[in-house]
């Protein structure tokens, strides 16, 4: 019977013992003694924040399957309506412009080079320009609002004005550029 009753003393201490480990453990898991755990709130508020940081981030990407296709719409169209396709149509713009704005084009020459999309020259040319400052002004003035897309690089004075013409004449060097769509 001594070993029955030291069995029984052994089993309860052990559940004693096992009675305090639950409670601890209960213990633990009740307080927020753990690392994290002691500030929930702010461990929520954190995850807040970086969520409304990255949803600001993304606003730009959303729709941009639609934005990239009304790009590409707006490309083409552009390059339809604003590039010419052939030397003529530039030259002949040209002289209405300067016809228009009492300027005359003395020589004017052209170069061509491959564009940076496909489908496009690059197309720089320089003019010699003559006529009134006013006129001139006006003439550039309408080169750049004009339908057809230029852009004017480049003026320089050529000092001509008193040996060659009238008083009151400007001659001018003018670089533009423009782009042509090639046929393809």
């Amino acid at each position: 019977m001594a070993d029955l009753s030291r069995a029984r003393k052994r089993i309860l201490y052990t559940i004693v013992v096992l009675g305090i480990v639950d409670a601890a453990a209960l213990i633990y898991l009740a307080l927020p003694l753990r690392a994290g755990a002691a500030q929930p709130e702010q461990v929520q508020q954190q995850a807040q924040d970086e969520y409304r940081r990255l949803i600001h981030t993304n606003v730009p990407l959303r729709g941009i399957d639609q934005k990239l296709a009304q790009a590409q719409k707006d490309d083409a169209a552009f390059m339809q309506r604003r590039l010419p396709s052939q030397y003529s149509d530039v030259v002949d713009q040209l002289g209405k412009l300067a016809s228009a704005n009492h300027v005359s084009i003395g020589e004017i020459s052209y170069a061509t080079s491959p564009g940076d999309l496909p489908g496009v020259l690059n197309l720089e040319m320089h003019a010699g320009l003559a006529g009134e400052y006013v006129n001139i002004v006006k003439f550039m003035n309408s080169v750049e609002r004009d339908k057809m897309f230029f852009i004017i690089e480049s003026v320089g004075l050529t000092g001509q004005g008193a040996r060659n013409g009238p008083s009151g004449v400007v001659h001018l060097d003018m670089k533009l550029d423009t782009y042509l769509r090639t046929q393809s």
